[in-house]
C-alpha cells in the first residue's frame, strides 16, 4: 500500500462532494466506498475508518449484526467492538449521514488474529513480515501498487492463502504469487471464488515464504482494498451432498483441507452454527484417493494437494424464516435457499443448499445410458461431475399428461460449471428435450437475476421410461472435484423468489424524506408455472411511514414499493419486515439486495441479509396520483368505469409544492410498468397543479391486480444556494384491476393521423365483441378527464351484429394546434341502458393550420 497517492485522491473526492452540494440531497444518495480495516476477529476491538461521497456530517455507523457495536472517534473513524459471540462470517456496515443511511459495504468477523499492512512492503527484499494464520487487511492504493508479505513456514505444513475482494465488494481484481527465500516463484493464481485466487502448497522445506498482491492491470485506489489469509487451520472447500432437506439429519462429507487436527475429537460439537445440529455418529478422516474419492490436484511446488474429507451427521434447519446467512450471496441466488456451516476453528463458513425434497447422492456407476440410476420423482439429487467430459444418466418413470420441471445449480451453489440437461427417450436414442442457461432476466441490467443454470418445464408424451443426461458444458482437461450439482425433478408446482433493491441507478439505500416518497424496485423470479398476482405488504412499520401493498400482476416479473414519510415523520433507521402472499397460495420468500458497482458495462450486486430504511430531510416537491375510477358521460351520467384488456388507463396527478415560488413545469412518465405497457409522458405547464397520464391495456394483457408509479421531474430553488435545480419525484403506487373485456376497438391502419383546423376528416373502425357480449355499443371521441377541446365528433351506435363504423371529426377553426395527447377512441358496452363495459384505443391525432 503506498501512501502519496491519498492526497490527491483526498482533495478530488472533497472537490466532487463541493460540486455536490448545489444537488438536494435527494439527488446525491450518500455512498459508502470503504471500510478499513475490512474485519476483525471475534472478541476484540479496533479503529475503522470509513470513505464514500455525500457522507456529510456522518453520525453512526452500523451493522447488519445488532451484537456489533461501533463508537464514533472522529470524522471519519470509529471504534468497533466485536463481541466473542458473533458468529464467524460477513456482515453488511452502513453510515447514518445527513443525507440518510448509506449503501453497505461488506465486513469479514474471523477467528484468526489481524494484521495491518504497513510500508514499505513493495518488493521481496522489503516485504512486510507476518506469522501464519494470520488475515492481514491491506489495500493497493494507487496504479502499480504491490504488497508483499513473508512468512516462516515447516517442511510438510499445508499453507493455505486465500484473499478475498471481489466478495468483499472491493474493485481489486486480485493476483497472488508465493516465492521461495531465493526469489523463485512456486505458485501463481487469478481466481479461485470467481475472481478471488487462492493458493495451496505443501510448504517443501523449512524456510521463509513470499507471498504477493497485486491488481490484474496494475490498478489502484483507496477501493481496491483486501484481505489475505495465510492460514494452516481447518478449511471447508465444498461439501457432498451440496443440499439437503429442511429439518432432516443428513451423513455429509466435508471436503477441504487441514481436516487432521480434527481426527481425534469424535466427542466434541463440531457445528457451531445456532441453525445446524451436529450428531457425531461416525467420523471417517483420510485422504481422498482414485479408489474412493477423487484427487483434487493444483500446481504447487511438490504436486502433493488431494483434499481431504470429514464426515459428519449433521441435522439441517426447519425454519425458512429463521435463516441467518453470514455469506456473501450475488444477485443470482435470489432462488437459491441454504443456510451455514461452521466448522469449529474453520476459517469461515461453508454455504449447504436445502430443499423441500427428499435429496439422494449419485451412485458411482451411473455415467452411461445403459447404467443409468433410476429415480422416484419428485427428488432432488446431488453429484459431481469430476472428470471434464463426464456425464450423469438418470432414469424414470412418467405417465403422459403429466407436467415436469426440471432444474440444475451450479453457478448458484458456487460450483466451477456450467450445466447442461439433455432428456431423451428410454433408450438415450433421441433427444425428447434440452435445457441450457437460464438467460432470461426478471431483474435489471444492474441486478441480474439471469444464470448459467438450466431450467425447463416438459410435458409427457406417453406413459414410458425416460433418461436424463447431466453434463458440464466447460469441463476442460483437468479433474476437479469441486464441480458438484445439485438436479430437481418434480411436478408443476408454483413458486416464487422476490428481491427488492433500493430504486436507483447507483448504490444506495432506502432514505425517506420527510413530505416525500422512496421506492424500493421489487424483482420476481416465478418458478414452476407460477403466473398469478403477488401481494406485497410492509408490516410493523414504524410511526410516520407509510406503504401501500404492490401487487405484481399475473406474470409480472417487475413492481415499484412506495414508502411516504408524514411532515412528522421522526428521524430513525429501522429494518423492514416485508410480507408477500398470492391467490395461487404458492410459497415465496423474499430477500434484500443491492448495488457493489455501477462503474461497469454491467453493474454488480449481492443480496443483503435485512432491508433497513432512514427519514431524511424534508421533501421540497410532494406528487399525489389516482386511476380514474369514474367519468361523466352525456347519455349516461356518471359512470364507474371497468378497466379491461383492450381499454385506456387515465392517472391523475396532483402537484403540491412547499416554495409557492417554485412553479417550473413538471415532466411526467410511468415507471415499475406491468409487462406489455407502453410507457408514455406528459408535461403539466409552469404555474398549473394538475395533470394527466394515460396508458394503454393492451388486448393481450393479462386480467388481474396490477400496480404501476408515476415519475415526475421538475425545478426547485435549492434552500442553501438559492439556485434552481432538478428533483426527481415518485408518486404513490397506482393499483387497479383489470377484469374480462366485452369487445376490442381499433382503429383503422389507414385513418387520417393530421387535420386542419376547419377540416372535416372520415376515421374508420371496428369494435369486435368478445367473450360472449351480444349487446349495444356507443362510440365517441374523448380526452382524459375533460371534454376534447376544439373538436367535434358525433358518436355512433352499433346494435345488433355491426362491428364496423365511421366518426366523423371536426375542427373547429380555433381548435389548438399540435399533437393532442391521449385523445382516444372510446366505447361503452351497454346492458339494459345500463353503461357496464369500457373499451378504447388512442387517436393519435394531430391538428394543423388550415394552409398547411
Amino acid at each position: 500500500m503506498k501512501r502519496p497517492g491519498r492526497v490527491s485522491l483526498f482533495a478530488l473526492i472533497l472537490l466532487i462532494q463541493v460540486l455536490a452540494s448545489s444537488a438536494l440531497t435527494a439527488a446525491t444518495p450518500p455512498i459508502l466506498d470503504s471500510v478499513f480495516p475490512c474485519g476483525g476477529q471475534q472478541g476484540s476491538e479496533l479503529e475503522l475508518k470509513v470513505a464514500g461521497t455525500g457522507l456529510d456530517e456522518v453520525s453512526r455507523l452500523i451493522c447488519s449484526y445488532p451484537d456489533i457495536s461501533a463508537e464514533k472517534i472522529s470524522k471519519d473513524q470509529f471504534r468497533v467492538s466485536i463481541p466473542a459471540s458473533v458468529p464467524v462470517g460477513t456482515y453488511d456496515l452502513r453510515v447514518l449521514c445527513r443525507n440518510g443511511l448509506s449503501s453497505p459495504r461488506a465486513f469479514i468477523v474471523g477467528n484468526r488474529s489481524e494484521v495491518l499492512e504497513t510500508e514499505p512492503n513493495e518488493k521481496l527484499k522489503s516485504a512486510q513480515a507476518v506469522s501464519l494464520d494470520v488475515s492481514i487487511n491491506g489495500c493497493v492504493s494507487q496504479k502499480g501498487d504491490v504488497d508483499v508479505y513473508r512468512f516462516q513456514a515447516s517442511q510438510g505444513q499445508r499453507v493455505v492463502l486465500e484473499c478475498r475482494a471481489e466478495r468483499i465488494d472491493s474493485s481489486l481484481r486480485p493476483i497472488l504469487e508465493v516465492f521461495d527465500s531465493q526469489g523463485r516463484r512456486l505458485a501463481v493464481n487469478r481466481g479461485f471464488f470467481g475472481n478471488d485466487p487462492l493458493i495451496s502448497f505443501r510448504v517443501p522445506a523449512d524456510d521463509s515464504y513470499a507471498v504477493k498482491v497485486f491488481d490484474l492491470i496494475y490498478s489502484g485506489s483507496p477501493n481496491h482494498f483486501y484481505r489475505l489469509d495465510i492460514d494452516t487451520g481447518p478449511r471447508m472447500l465444498f461439501t457432498m451432498p451440496a443440499v439437503v432437506q429442511y429439518g432432516e439429519t443428513a451423513q455429509v462429507s466435508i471436503y477441504g483441507w487441514n481436516l487432521n487436527p480434527l481426527k481425534n475429537r469424535s466427542e466434541q460439537q463440531l457445528a457451531q452454527d445456532a441453525a445446524v445440529e451436529a450428531v457425531r455418529r461416525s467420523l471417517k478422516l483420510g485422504v481422498a484417493s482414485s479408489s474412493d474419492q477423487p484427487q483434487f490436484t493444483q500446481s504447487s511446488p511438490n504436486g502433493e494437494n488431494a483434499l481431504e474429507r470429514l464426515d459428519l451427521t449433521i441435522r439441517a434447519p426447519a425454519d425458512r424464516d429463521s435463516i441467518h446467512v453470514p455469506l456473501r450471496r450475488e444477485s443470482e441466488q435470489t432462488d437459491l435457499e441454504s443456510f451455514a456451516f461452521q466448522l469449529e476453528e474453520g476459517h469461515a463458513p461453508q454455504l449447504i443448499s436445502l430443499t423441500d425434497l427428499p435429496v439422494v447422492l449419485e451412485q458411482e456407476t451411473h455415467q452411461t445410458a445403459q447404467t443409468a440410476q433410476q429415480l422416484v420423482y419428485p427428488t432432488e439429487v446431488s453429484g459431481q461431475l469430476i472428470a471434464g467430459d463426464e456425464q450423469d444418466w438418470y432414469a424414470f418413470q412418467a405417465r403422459r399428461g403429466e407436467v415436469l420441471w426440471f432444474e440444475a445449480w451450479g453457478q448458484r451453489i458456487n460450483s466451477p460449471v456450467d450445466l447442461d440437461i439433455s432428456l431423451l427417450d428410454g433408450a438415450g436414442q433421441k433427444v425428447l428435450a434440452r435445457f441450457t442457461d437460464h438467460i432470461s432476466n426478471s431483474g435489471s441490467r444492474q441486478f441480474s437475476l439471469s444464470h448459467l443454470d438450466p431450467v425447463g418445464k416438459w410435458v409427457v408424451p406417453e406413459d414410458g421410461r425416460y433418461l436424463i443426461m447431466v453434463r458440464n458444458l466447460r469441463g476442460g482437461l483437468d479433474d476437479d472435484p469441486r464441480r458438484v450439482y445439485r438436479f430437481s425433478l418434480r411436478r408443476q408446482e408454483p413458486e416464487f423468489h422476490l428481491a427488492v433493491v433500493p430504486h436507483h441507478q447507483k448504490q444506495a439505500s432506502l432514505n425517506i424524506e420527510r413530505g416525500g416518497r422512496a421506492l424500493l424496485d421489487v424483482y420476481a423470479i416465478r418458478k414452476r408455472g407460477m403466473t398469478d398476482s403477488i401481494r406485497v405488504s410492509a408490516v410493523n412499520l414504524p410511526p410516520g411511514i407509510e406503504c401501500p401493498d404492490v401487487w405484481l400482476g399475473p406474470h409480472t416479473e417487475r413492481a415499484l414499493l412506495t414508502f411516504s414519510a408524514s411532515e412528522s415523520a421522526p428521524a430513525f433507521v429501522e429494518n423492514l419486515q416485508l410480507k408477500v402472499s398470492s391467490a395461487q397460495g404458492a410459497g415465496g420468500r423474499i430477500s434484500g439486495g443491492t448495488l457493489v458497482r455501477t462503474d461497469l458495462p454491467n453493474a454488480t450486486s449481492r443480496l443483503t441479509t435485512r432491508i433497513p430504511l432512514a427519514v431524511t430531510d424534508t421533501a421540497p416537491v410532494k406528487i399525489t396520483a389516482n386511476p380514474q375510477l369514474t367519468r361523466k358521460h352525456d347519455l349516461f351520467g356518471e359512470m364507474k368505469l371497468r378497466h379491461a384488456p383492450g381499454s385506456v388507463l387515465d392517472v391523475a396527478v396532483q402537484v403540491d409544492r412547499r416554495d409557492l415560488s417554485d412553479q417550473a413545469e413538471v415532466k411526467l412518465q410511468g415507471v415499475g410498468l406491468p409487462q406489455m405497457i407502453q410507457n408514455q409522458s406528459a408535461v403539466i405547464p409552469a404555474g398549473v397543479n394538475k395533470g394527466y397520464l394515460s396508458f394503454y391495456l393492451p388486448p393481450y394483457f393479462p386480467e388481474g391486480r396490477h400496480t404501476l408509479t408515476i415519475q415526475a421531474e421538475t425545478e426547485v430553488t435549492h434552500p442553501k444556494t438559492k439556485k434552481k435545480t432538478s428533483v426527481m419525484l415518485f408518486s404513490n403506487p397506482v393499483s387497479f384491476e383489470v377484469k374480462p373485456a366485452a369487445f376490442v376497438v381499433a382503429v383503422d391502419t389507414d385513418a387520417p393521423r393530421k387535420i386542419r383546423r376547419g377540416e372535416t376528416i372520415q376515421v374508420k373502425y371496428s369494435a369486435r365483441r368478445i367473450n360472449g357480449f351480444i349487446s349495444k355499443i356507443h362510440t365517441e371521441v374523448e380526452a382524459p378527464a375533460v371534454k376534447v377541446d376544439g373538436l367535434r365528433v358525433r358518436g355512433v351506435t352499433f346494435v345488433g351484429q355491426t362491428e364496423e363504423g365511421t366518426l366523423q371529426i371536426i375542427a373547429n377553426e380555433d381548435a389548438p394546434l399540435g399533437k393532442q395527447p391521449f385523445i382516444r377512441l372510446s366505447a361503452v358496452g351497454v346492458v339494459e341502458d345500463q353503461a357496464v363495459y369500457h373499451g378504447s384505443c388512442f387517436l393519435n391525432l394531430e391538428i394543423t393550420n388550415s394552409t398547411e
